[in-house]
Order: structure tokens, then sequence, then C-alpha cells
């Protein structure tokens, strides 16, 4: 276990780290456009954190402190997909790699890992409470590039059941209101989701995917206009599936979205 002083040690890194690199995001967010080079860079520094951050979650460490230390990663990861336009792919193989890391040092090091494997990282809640304020504060190309990553996330099987659910949540939120300006506020970043990993979206609707959790429950609620197109099913569903493509080919046919 670590000692006072190397919990404060810890804590005071997390947040120098967090700091420096919020000020880079800060000068990429305010630039008309970032170079090549500064995303690599970019990508380079979040593998370092990678090593640093995943090495403590899966060593013996207080939970709490390796969780704090994901979270950061995870921060890193989202904030970076929002504001790179392009280059999701890259960072999608980059969380893909922290994957392997993870395995590749349990492996080496069996005697000093915790149980707890990747999946239980929490990822997902980080990119669920990010779109949550994406939704508020973000603007459409954010949107457009968080879409995209986690579009690509969900296409090669990281947290599939759980981004499936931050999909939904979002096609209800975009889909499946009455709020018009809202709605074609948020149809760019609907068409990627939908171009994107589609495929997976319906065929979640074909297994009527849902979830027992109660955490989740706020996800899969249906919004009012669904409910008055007679779909009482909450999560996914055929049904929900064919209101949304109906609902996409208004908006298609609506010259005041075009």
């Amino acid at each position: 276990s670590e000692t006072p002083s190397q919990v404060d040690h810890d804590a005071r890194f997390r947040q120098e780290a967090q700091d420096a690199f919020d000020v880079d995001i800060s000068n990429v967010s305010s630039k008309d456009a970032s170079s090549e080079a500064d995303m690599l860079d970019q990508l380079t520094s979040i593998r370092s954190f990678g090593f640093h951050f995943i090495k403590d979650a899966v060593r013996k460490l207080p939970a709490e402190s390796a969780q704090q230390g994901l979270n950061l990663l995870w921060h890193m990861f989202l904030e970076t997909a929002k504001v790179y336009d392009g280059v999701q792919e890259k960072i999608v193989s980059l969380l893909l790699w922290t994957k392997e890391f993870d395995l590749l040092y349990r492996s080496l090091h069996p005697t000093e890992t915790a149980a707890a494997s990747w999946e239980s990282y929490r990822f997902a809640d980080s990119l669920q409470a990010s779109w949550e304020q994406l939704l508020t504060t973000g603007t459409a190309s954010h949107q457009c590039n968080l879409a995209a990553f986690s579009a690509k996330a969900l296409a090669v099987g990281i947290c599939r059941d759980s981004i499936g659910l931050t999909a939904l949540w979002y096609l209800r939120e975009a889909l499946e209101t009455d709020d018009e300006p809202k709605v074609i506020s948020l149809l760019p970043a609907t068409v990627v989701w939908i171009e994107q990993c589609g495929d997976h979206l319906l065929t979640f609707s074909a297994m009527n995917q849902s979830s027992e959790e109660q955490s989740k429950a706020h996800l899969l609620a249906l919004g009012a206009p669904a409910q008055r197109a007679d779909i009482d099913q909450q999560g996914f569903s055929i049904k929900r599936w064919l209101f949304w493509r109906r609902r996409l080919q208004e908006l298609s046919h609506n010259a005041d979205t075009a």
C-alpha cells in the first residue's frame, strides 16, 4: 500500500499532468487547424501516460488512486478525440493498445496484479459523462468527432454493450424529442452514429438489447414522440429502429435542415 506522502505525490502528479494537457487541448481548440505533428505528439503523450496509469491500475494500489489515474487517461483520450478532425481511427487503435498492454503486463507480472480487468476501468462511464456534457456545451464539430470515435470503438468491440447504450441514449436525445432546434443541431452527429455503426445498432435492435443495471435505466427510456408512435419497449427494438429511420427520412426531406 502507498504511504500518505506517496498518495500526495501521485495526486500532485495527476493534477499537473491534467493542467498541462488541458492547456494543450485548449490551444488546439482555439486554432482553425492543427498540424499532424501536433496530433502525433499528443498521441505519443497519451501513450506515455497510458503506460503509467495502466500499470498503476494493474498493480495492487489503492483502488481510488488507481481509478483517478484512469479517469485522467480517459479524459485525455476523449478530449483528443473531440478536437482533432479525421484521426478517430488512430485514437481507437491507441485505446485498443491500452487493453493489450493491460493483458501483457498482467501476464508478465502475475504475482503483483489485481483481479480487476480492463473492462472494469470505467472507460464507458467516462465516455457517457463526456457525451452528456457535450450535448449542452459542445460544438457540432466536437459532437461529430466524438460520434466517430464512439462508433469506431463500438465497431471494434470496445465496451460494446455499454457504448451501445450510449448510442441508444444519444438517438433518443436527437430523434425522440419535440424540440426541433435540438433535433437539427444534433443531426450531423446522429448521421455519423448511423453511418459508422448502424449495422451494430440494427443487431442490438433485432436482439432487443437492454440492461438490467439500475444505473443504466435512464439510458433506456423512450422519448415522447416514440411513445406516441406506440413504442412501449425500452431499450433497443426493431420498432424503435424503424422509428429512427422514418424520423431521419422526414428530416432529409425537410428543406429547413438542408
